[in-house]
């Protein structure tokens, strides 16, 4: 009779110990899954953000603004209403800042350039100049 109970008591504890390993193992893989769906979904919002007009504009205004910045007295630079950037809108350079206006962007933060020559800025159907004078 002890052996039975002692059988019966084994049992349940073995069991028990299985209930609890699998527990435990569907506790980590849910884990895993989340945390695979949190850095999913960073990764897609990063990738959305890097590939939007709106870093591309910022882009362009910046090199824009480092091209003034190094360049000399009497230079000419053209830039091209459409770029691998998009097609510019509207270019102004007011203020010692250069805003560029992207297709489907419509609010600019300009970024500041420094330079000691005036800065003159031209524009025609294809292209916008910049004088450096």
């Amino acid at each position: 009779m002890e052996t039975l109970r002692s059988a019966i008591i084994l049992k349940q504890f073995q069991h028990k110990m299985k209930s609890k390993k699998a527990s435990l193992l569907h506790q980590v893989i849910t884990h895993i899954i989340l945390i695979a769906l949190v850095f999913g979904l960073f990764f897609l919002a990063a990738t959305a953000n890097v590939d939007s007009k709106g870093v591309k504009q910022q882009v362009l205004e910046k090199q824009i603004a480092l091209l003034i910045d190094s360049a000399d007295s009497e230079t000419k630079i053209i830039v091209h209403k459409s770029n691998k950037y998009g097609s510019i809108t509207n270019l102004e350079i007011k203020e010692g800042r250069v805003f560029a206006y992207v297709e489907g962007q419509g609010i600019s933060k300009g970024y500041p350039y420094f330079s000691e020559y005036d800065v003159i800025l031209e524009k025609d159907d294809e292209n916008y100049y910049i004088k450096i004078k």
